[in-house]
């Protein structure tokens, strides 16, 4: 029901109670909407609800509502909903865009000029705030007797909820570095997808070393983290890779030796 003028003493119908009492606890009734759609005047003290999978616009013309007129709007589809100034004003210190769920009220202060008041708007998560966590482990011995760069078993695959945020990277690996007869050291590479992010390679930090002798043999533990900006909202791929320093005389490098269990992970924060 639209906007009414009440005259003194007037006997108020049950139609009109209803839609008193909507408009006070709802916005008014509601007004579907599945197509771009042109306000009239029969939409004060209305909810205008716009319902469509595609890009739609509301439009404010002028000379159609009074100062004090309200209309509410909501987008309920999929696609945004741009209120748009028609031949009218309409300012905002929020957005005319409305996403999915979103919605205000629009507030005329003359025929001409309206004010939209947006709702208040959450974000998923927030600052600073752990969004999801995704852990991986591998007790898969990996021998690399190589000074390329190798696959090892540890790896995860985290989707981001939001395009903002960051991933936050914990790894923690046994390995063992071993070589007759000569010193070697060994390290690899932290992954996301095929770019490398971080790198803790014998060029960099020498993870362990063993001197001079007939077989020589060091185990240690690689723990590391890295606070890493993928920018997606896709699949994303993080792995480490490793290398021995030296192969000659036996040289290589093993990761989760003995099967000791290796972890990564992967911790997505808000922007």
């Amino acid at each position: 029901m639209a906007k009414q003028t009440f005259t003194t003493g007037q006997v108020l119908t049950a139609a009109q109670m209803t839609s008193l009492q909507e408009t006070a606890m709802t916005g008014g009734p509601a007004s579907t909407k599945t197509v771009s759609y042109v306000l009239v005047a029969a939409d004060a003290g209305t909810r205008v609800a716009m319902n469509a999978a595609g890009s739609t616009t509301i439009t404010v013309n002028t000379a159609l509502f009074s100062a004090g007129d309200t209309v509410s709007i909501q987008n309920i589809g999929a696609g945004t909903c741009t209120i748009t100034a028609g031949t009218a004003t309409v300012n905002t210190s929020g957005s005319l865009a409305l996403a999915q769920y979103q919605g205000g009220i629009l507030y005329f202060t003359s025929a001409s000029t309206a004010i939209f008041f947006q709702f208040a708007v959450a974000t998923a998560g927030g600052g600073g705030k752990v969004l999801q966590v995704v852990s991986a482990t591998t007790t898969t011995e990996t021998t690399i007797a190589s000074t390329t760069l190798t696959d090892t078993t540890i790896t995860a695959t985290i989707t981001p909820t939001l395009a903002t945020s960051k991933i936050l990277v914990f790894v923690n690996s046994p390995i063992k570095v071993e070589r007759s007869a000569a010193r070697n050291g060994g390290g690899g590479v932290l992954l996301r997808a095929a770019t490398t992010i971080m790198q803790f390679n014998a060029n960099n930090f020498l993870l362990s070393e063993v001197g001079g002798g007939t077989t020589n043999t060091t185990r240690a533990a690689i723990g590391f983290h890295y606070l890493d900006n993928p920018a997606t909202t896709s699949s994303t791929i993080y792995k480490v890779q490793g290398k021995a320093e030296n192969t000659a005389n036996s040289g290589l490098i093993v990761f989760q030796d003995s099967s000791a269990p290796a972890t990564i992970t992967l911790l997505e924060i808000g922007a």
